[in-house]
């Protein structure tokens, strides 16, 4: 199995206790093909719980157990691409671009946006 990028919504859910979130997550305890963007970590950070220090803490030791993957200038001008051809918002584009730049899949609730890219595989995770 190759790299598996899981998107925000996906962590969003987890951090809000719904069940099928949390019993995934629990699946991926000493995966090592497991990453997420650091768009993502940005998105997830800018929740209004985390300007309490500890809630912070906490999302940042939990997004340590997986690879974080950058973004980069090849994958960020292939996101421009993406916006331009398929309309996608510039964060879902960057997250579509991250995954075929490292040939992952992306483990995401919105299939419907994301099936469009060519070359993007994509997996709903519940």
């Amino acid at each position: 199995m190759g790299m598996r990028l899981v998107d925000t919504n996906v962590f969003v859910d987890h951090l809000r206790g719904h069940p099928p979130a949390v019993a995934f997550f629990q699946g991926l305890r000493g995966a090592s093909d497991v990453a997420f963007s650091s768009l993502c970590e940005a998105e997830l950070l800018a929740g209004k719980a985390n300007a309490d220090p500890n809630v912070r803490s906490a999302l940042l030791r939990f997004l340590r157990r997986w690879s974080k993957l950058e973004v980069s200038n090849p994958i960020a001008l292939r996101a421009g691409d993406i916006v331009r051809t398929h309309g996608l918002a510039v964060p879902d584009a960057i997250i579509a671009a991250t995954a075929v730049h490292h040939k992952a899949e992306l483990v995401t609730r919105n299939a419907k946006d994301f099936r469009r890219v060519k070359g993007l595989h994509v997996r709903v995770p519940y």
